[in-house]
């Protein structure tokens, strides 16, 4: 147990992680552990999928939680105190981090909620993009690997499962077919990052700490200055992911095609407008580069400085929401045909669209006055 959970059994020599042999071989023990979870989580049953979801996100709460109280049982062991124990940095607000508390929700709402949850989907697609995408990093570079303590030490166990789980979870979901990953759902990545750079940067500028490397890509110098280095480290990471989304929705139409499984998408009995799906295509992208902006502008406006102004970055994260839900919505009403019984609706999403992104309440005025106008044409005809 002491090998195990011992504060001081540390080696007499650092073990090197990095491009070699050792870094081999701890993917092939990760790639083990996906693949075996894989064939031994096979419930088939509804209720055996249930008891899986929930099983996985106690697993996950337990070492998230385990490595917290291991932390500072550590500190109190070096004569540390509650005052001086950086909570921050040890609670973590690292993407991975985030990304383990929102796979834990994810998968209680899995079990509790229907397939066909249009959040669901959001959260499926976020677990694909950036909770899998930060394991796969994680393993790519592994300088989460505590390099002093045997690779058996609980620290690095811990680091191994919760970080393999998040690569396994998106997996298991596609396994269970709850999931389905396709090219056109790649913006709700996006929404991810959002919500990784909102959550994470207001914990820096609040503690002072580089979480997601907020404050600084300490891993190469970009050359950037603060804060404008995220989206080149987004744009990059989203790469990475287009690369994965493009392979399994490759790997899925190659199987739906073998099977002859192609049936035609049923066809909406009101004509999709194009100018309606050009407002809803336009929103979803404002609500993404806003809702960035936002975060980006506050977090230069503010600086590197310890501040609780720092939850001003969260006004990016609430716009996101709030402009994501409203697309949503708006998307299932400019379908509709027009009626001028419903004038005050259409002058409120006009007000909205304005508040909420010039471009998307340009667009929808335009189209507000065609169908009024085709409306007239029709009456006096």
């Amino acid at each position: 147990m002491n090998y195990f959970f011992g504060f001081d059994n540390v080696l007499q020599q650092d073990v090197d992680w990095f491009f070699n042999i050792n870094h081999f071989l701890l993917i092939l023990m990760v790639a083990a552990f996906i693949v075996s979870w894989y064939f031994m989580l096979s419930a088939k049953s509804e209720k055996g999928k249930r008891v899986t979801k929930i099983g996985l996100a106690c697993v996950l709460f337990v070492l998230e939680i385990s490595r917290i109280i291991y932390k500072y049982l550590m500190h109190l062991h070096n004569g540390g105190n509650a005052s001086n124990f950086n909570w921050w940095w040890n609670i973590s607000f690292q993407m991975c981090a985030i990304m383990t508390w929102t796979t834990i929700i994810t998968l209680i709402l899995s079990a509790t909620l229907k397939k066909e949850n249009k959040f669901l989907q959001l959260l499926y697609n976020i677990l694909f993009g950036c909770a899998m995408i930060g394991g796969f990093l994680t393993f790519m570079y592994p300088d989460c690997i505590t390099s002093n303590y045997p690779i058996l030490h609980f620290v690095n166990i811990q680091t191994i499962l919760v970080h393999a789980l998040l690569i396994f979870v998106p997996i298991y979901l596609i396994k269970t077919k709850d999931f389905i990953v396709e090219i056109k759902n790649f913006w709700n990545v996006f929404v991810g990052y959002v919500y990784v750079g909102a959550v994470s940067m207001t914990a820096s500028l609040i503690s002072g700490n580089n979480f997601a490397y907020s404050l600084n890509f300490d891993l190469v110098d970009l050359g950037l200055p603060f804060p404008w280095h995220l989206p080149v480290v987004m744009i990059v990471i989203s790469c990475i992911s287009l690369i994965i989304y493009g392979v399994f929705e490759l790997a899925y139409y190659i199987r739906k095609k073998r099977n002859n499984q192609n049936n035609e998408t049923t066809k909406n009995k009101i004509e999709t407008n194009q100018l309606g799906l050009l407002l809803y295509i336009v929103s979803i992208i404002s609500s993404v580069l806003f809702s960035m902006l936002i975060i980006l502008s506050t977090a230069y406006l503010i600086g590197q400085a310890k501040t609780l102004l720092g939850l001003l970055c969260l006004l990016g994260l609430i716009y996101m929401i709030l402009m994501v839900l409203f697309s949503n919505q708006i998307k299932q009403y400019i379908y509709t045909q027009f009626d001028e019984k419903d004038k005050e609706k259409h002058i409120v999403y006009i007000v909205l669209t304005f508040i909420f992104a010039l471009p998307v309440g340009i667009i929808y005025l335009i189209k507000y006055i065609n169908d009024k106008k085709e409306l007239n044409n029709k009456q006096q005809i």
